[in-house]
């Protein structure tokens, strides 16, 4: 009994050693930032794509469902055709930035990583898997058991274990930056004060943390982390060790008379640069702040002031045409409890609330970015060198047939989804991508078209 004591005590030792000693390794101060640092981020939106045309594409959240929308429309985007200065042009390969939240992470992520090899083995590696259970698992595992106990490791590390197994094979965001990818956002929700805070060089140059050597299936954990469900991802802050210089934008704000979205942005980053102020990050599910992954393009051009220098900073000055697609995974599935005479429970009044707000937000959004983007691209035009847009919505609304729309409505947020439902979502998404009129007159302008992979 002694001796079995002893060893359970070893046991419980090395397991909170390893523990603390994975905690430790993940964060990383960035030693001296200087402005190459985003020269280099900027190139790699330029790549070797078309500087005429601006390619920004949004994925929602929603758990697999999401992931499998989303990858239904690379798959459209990896078949279509189009003609640039450069000549004939896949269009996936045109994209220039990909900005994604919680269950659509899986997918950028792990596009921006593989490249076209996503279409060899996401779906096996995660679409057509029970990730849901495999996590349910780890939690139970008494072997995690001492790494719970730490206040400092939750659930949401478990998770980002995981993912890097079956997916993400120890990448970091340096890994990201391959030929040809295109500039991968992940973002997420700050919880103490409920703003988007986006895995991107400029985000984690305000808290002078490196982003290169992080790993990215944690931040793709921290997109997904659905609050209560999962813990929050933890960030250290840095702030003031590396020589950063916040950009002109930030001090002009603060200086506007009027108390403008763009005064009230630059108040909360300041907030970063202040160690001792905010010494730690705590980050959970992006769907919070912003379900569709438009902001980003939003707060792009509307924080700098001016659309000249923001497609500068795209890298794409001469841009002529832009192309904006928003993949938006959002349901309506049907509420049983809404025709029965008995109150909803407490979880399905919460449910209800939390969606039909995030629902509301992201309508809102979609026409704020959606009219944004057509003042600034009338901003920039001229008379002889007209700029186009062309904002493509790609969901469930715009399923036309009523059987496959409610199938698809009915589909949760979970993530494990059988064959079925991973086909019917990838099915989709490729044919309203197709037969959408927007991105139909985009491709008309461009003589491209669609075919079939």
């Amino acid at each position: 009994m002694r001796n079995l004591t002893l060893s359970m005590c070893v046991v419980c030792l090395a397991l909170t050693i390893s523990a603390c000693a994975y905690l430790t390794a993940v964060d990383k101060p960035l030693s001296q930032w200087t402005p190459e640092v985003d020269q280099r981020v900027g190139e790699r939106m330029a790549g070797d794509r078309s500087t005429e045309l601006l390619v920004l594409v949004a994925f929602s959240g929603g758990g697999t469902r999401a992931a499998s929308f989303s990858y239904g429309v690379l798959k459209a985007l990896a078949a279509t055709e189009i003609t640039t200065e450069n000549g004939p042009r896949s269009l996936l390969h045109e994209i220039d930035v990909i900005s994604s939240v919680s269950g659509g992470s899986f997918t950028s992520a792990y596009y921006g990583l593989r490249g076209d090899r996503i279409f060899e083995d996401f779906e096996e590696r995660f679409l057509r898997k029970n990730v849901e259970g495999a996590l349910i698992g780890q939690v139970f595992n008494p072997l995690n058991w001492v790494r719970l106990l730490s206040s400092s490791y939750g659930k949401s590390d478990l998770a980002a274990r995981y993912y890097d197994k079956i997916l993400f094979d120890k990448a970091t965001f340096a890994d990201l930056n391959r030929p040809g990818a295109p500039l991968v956002v992940i973002n997420t929700t700050d919880l103490a004060t409920g703003v988007r805070f986006p895995f991107s060089q400029w985000a984690f140059d305000l808290i002078c943390a490196d982003l290169d050597q992080y790993p990215l299936s944690r931040a793709v954990a921290a997109s997904s982390a659905v609050p209560i469900v999962l813990s929050p991802i933890t960030l250290k802050n840095y702030a003031g060790s590396c020589g950063y210089e916040p950009p002109a934008w930030l001090e002009e704000a603060k200086k506007d008379e009027k108390i403008t979205y763009r005064k009230l942005e630059a108040r909360g980053l300041e907030d970063y640069l202040d160690q001792k102020k905010r010494p730690w990050v705590h980050l959970v599910d992006g769907g919070i702040a912003d379900n569709l992954g438009l902001r980003t393009y939003y707060n792009t051009v509307s924080l700098i002031g001016d659309p000249h220098l923001a497609f500068d900073k795209f890298r794409h000055p001469g841009v002529r045409q832009i192309l904006i697609i928003s993949v938006n995974s959002r349901a309506k599935p049907k509420s049983d409890w809404a025709l029965e005479r008995a109150a909803p429970s407490l979880s399905q009044v919460i449910g209800s609330i939390s969606s039909d707000q995030i629902d509301r937000y992201s309508i809102d959004t979609l026409d704020i970015v959606r009219f944004a983007y057509k003042k600034w691209a009338e901003q920039v035009s001229t008379p002889e060198h007209p700029v186009t847009l062309d904002f493509v919505e790609v969901s469930f609304e715009s399923v036309k047939d009523d059987a496959e729309r409610d199938f698809l409505n009915n589909i949760g947020t979970n993530f494990d989804l059988n064959d079925e439902q991973v086909d019917h979502l990838i099915s989709a998404a490729r044919k309203v991508l197709h037969e959408s009129p927007d991105f139909q007159a985009f491709l008309d302008r461009n003589r491209g078209s669609v075919g079939e992979q």
